[in-house]
C-alpha cells in the first residue's frame, strides 16, 4: 500500500502479535493437506479491501470475472482482504469464495485489523468457516501474526509441492514507525516446516512456494539488478509504477531461503500498481495484481495472477485482467 499511513489509524489499529507467547506447537499441526493434479494453477488475488460501505455486490461481480477467467485449481489471497468491514462481511467474503468449490486459502495485510471486530474473532472464525477454506492461526502459539501455515499439495500418497503461507504482519511503532516485518520466530518457524517436510519426505526437500503480503527488501535490489540485465520486459514480466513499499528492516527471510533450498517462488501484494516477477539468486519474487478498484488502482492492471504448477515442480506465470466495464 502507499507509503503514508494517516494518523488516525495509529489509534485504531492493534500490533499484531501472538498475544501471550505461550506454547510451541507441533510443526505437523500448521500442515493441511490438499489434492495435486498436472499443471496445477493458482490464482493470487490480492488487496481486495472489502469494506461495510462499499458496493460489495459490483466487487463480487469483478472477482466472479476474475476467477471464472483463471479456471483455478487453488485460490491464495494475499492480504488486505478487509479495510473497514464488519462481521457480515467476513461471512459474506467466506461465502463468496467457498461457492467456487476449489481450495482456498488467505494470509493478511496491513489493513486487516482495520475493522470492527477483533482479529483474534477473524482468525477464530476462519479456523473453523468454510468447506473448501483452508487456514489455521494458533491464537496462544510462539509464532508472530496470525497467518502461518502451509499446505501440502499431495499426489497420492507424495507431497509433491508445498505452499507457505506466511504472516507479514501490519505495522512497526517500534525500532521504527512503518511496515512491519517477518520476524525471527516467524523464520524459524518456516524452517521447522521445511525441515519436518523433508523428513516426511525421505530426507528429500520439497519444493514450494510462499505467499504473504508485504514484499522483502530484496525485491527492490532484484528489479534493479533485472532492468541492468535487460531482462524486465513489460509485456511478459510485468514492471514498477510505484516505489517498493518493503519494511525497513530486512529480517533476514530471504538469505533463510536460500539457505534451505525449498523455496522456488516469493508472492506477495501490496504496491498495487507493481505487477514484475524477476528472478534473484534463483528465485523468482513476484507481486500479484490488485483485484479491485478500492482504494488505490491502474485501470489497466486489475484482475489476478495464475502461477501453473508442473509435474517437475517449474512453473509459469500469466495475468488474467479485466475492467469494471464489463459489470456494469
Amino acid at each position: 500500500m502507499k507509503k503514508i499511513m494517516p494518523l488516525l489509524f495509529v489509534s485504531l489499529i492493534a500490533l499484531s502479535s501472538c498475544g501471550s507467547v505461550e506454547k510451541r506447537y507441533d510443526t505437523k499441526e500448521y500442515i493441511l493437506e490438499s489434492d495435486y493434479k498436472s499443471d496445477f494453477r493458482i490464482l493470487q488475488l490480492s488487496d481486495i479491501h472489502m469494506a461495510n460501505k462499499d458496493n460489495r455486490k459490483k466487487q463480487y461481480d469483478f472477482l466472479r470475472l476474475i476467477v471464472e477467467d483463471a479456471h483455478p485449481d487453488m485460490i491464495v489471497i494475499t492480504g488486505d482482504c478487509f479495510t473497514f468491514g464488519n462481521k457480515t462481511v467476513v461471512k459474506e467474503f467466506v461465502n463468496f469464495f467457498d461457492g467456487f468449490n476449489v481450495p482456498w486459502t488467505l494470509t493478511f495485510g496491513n489493513h486487516d485489523e482495520q475493522c470492527y471486530f477483533s482479529i483474534d474473532w477473524l482468525t477464530g472464525y476462519l479456523n473453523n468457516a468454510g468447506e473448501h477454506l483452508l487456514f489455521i492461526d494458533h491464537q496462544d502459539d510462539d509464532v508472530m501474526g496470525n497467518a502461518n501455515f502451509a499446505i501440502n499439495l499431495m499426489n497420492g500418497s507424495s507431497i509433491q509441492e508445498q505452499i507457505i503461507i506466511v504472516d507479514s504482519n501490519r505495522y512497526n511503532f517500534g525500532e521504527y514507525t512503518g511496515y512491519d516485518y517477518i520476524h525471527q520466530n516467524q523464520i524459524d518457524w518456516y524452517e521447522r516446516v521445511v525441515t519436518y517436510t523433508k523428513e516426511e519426505n525421505g530426507g528429500t526437500v520439497v519444493p514450494s512456494l510462499m505467499f504473504f503480503h508485504i514484499p522483502l527488501p530484496e525485491f527492490t535490489t532484484a528489479y534493479d539488478e533485472a532492468v541492468e540485465r535487460g531482462e524486465i520486459v513489460p509485456e511478459i514480466t510485468g514492471d514498477r509504477r510505484e516505489d517498493e513499499c518493503a519494511p525497513k528492516t530486512n529480517s533476514g527471510l530471504f538469505d533463510k531461503v536460500l539457505a534451505l533450498g525449498s523455496t522456488n517462488g516469493i508472492f506477495v501484494g501490496h504496491d498495487h500498481v507493481n505487477n514484475y516477477h524477476v528472478t534473484y539468486k534463483g528465485v523468482v519474487l513476484s507481486y500479484g495484481v490488485t483485484s479491485t478498484d478500492r482504494i488505490y488502482s491502474d485501470s489497466d492492471r486489475l484482475g489476478g495472477q495464475v502461477i501453473t504448477l508442473h509435474d517437475d515442480h517449474s512453473f509459469d506465470i500469466d495475468y488474467v485482467y479485466h475492467t469494471y466495464e464489463e459489470v456494469k
